[in-house]
């Protein structure tokens, strides 16, 4: 029930790069790290490609949501803590993703603690929101009005043909506005993680790879 409820009709312009994201996972990876994992949706999407996950979020309330709606068989471990309140085992993941999480916690401190946590040839997948500074964050961002707008109202339909409820709980989730602009983001990068590749997206988005060598 779980699937058709909330993975058909729970649209949300994190979960839309929730794909592009799972690409970047290394072949033969075993353990992986979600920071700011909120309800776990992305989390269980790792543990389903046979990772164990290990999943941080200082909202317990969206921990608590987590693990109601994570099977017993899949390999999550959920902490509730933010990135700064625990120890991370140097070298120990093969994927880490942060996903609407690093503009909520210093970026150069939090980047340094992720790159020192990747095991040789682990990947770091970000999925962050900047604040608009400059005519081409104004564009982008009026670029994607007609497509959330036509997601919105396919999801609506979809939800009055089926029957299936208006997810409520996504509206519940913590927000916090970004402060640094996708330059200053860029430029933090490059002073912190060498090789970092960053890629601007629809949807207020941006993205983050890094490879550790």
């Amino acid at each position: 029930m779980y699937g058709l409820r909330y993975r058909d009709f729970a649209w949300n312009h994190n979960a839309h790069y929730h794909d592009m994201l799972l690409r970047h996972v290394p072949p033969g990876a075993r353990r992986a790290l979600d920071v700011g994992c909120g309800d776990g949706r992305f989390a269980r999407r790792l543990a389903l490609r046979g990772l164990e996950v290990d999943a941080i979020d200082p909202d317990a309330a969206a921990l608590g949501t987590a693990r109601e709606r994570t099977p017993a068989r899949l390999d999550v471990h959920y902490t509730a803590a933010p990135l700064s309140g625990i120890d991370l085992e140097p070298g120990a993941y093969d994927f880490i993703s942060a996903i609407a999480s690093l503009h909520h916690m210093p970026l150069g401190d939090s980047l340094r603690r992720l790159d020192a946590a990747l095991a040789p040839g682990g990947v770091l997948a970000v999925l962050g929101l900047y604040r608009e500074d400059t005519a081409t964050d104004r564009a982008a961002s009026l670029a994607a009005l007609p497509g959330q707008w036509a997601t919105a109202a396919g999801l609506k339909l979809g939800r009055l043909l089926t029957g299936v409820p208006d997810p409520a709980y996504l509206s519940d989730m913590r927000v916090t506005d970004p402060q640094a602009t996708l330059h200053e983001i860029a430029a933090e990068a490059g002073r912190t993680l060498p090789g970092a590749r960053i890629r601007r997206h629809l949807y207020w988005r941006y993205s983050l790879v890094y490879v550790r060598s």
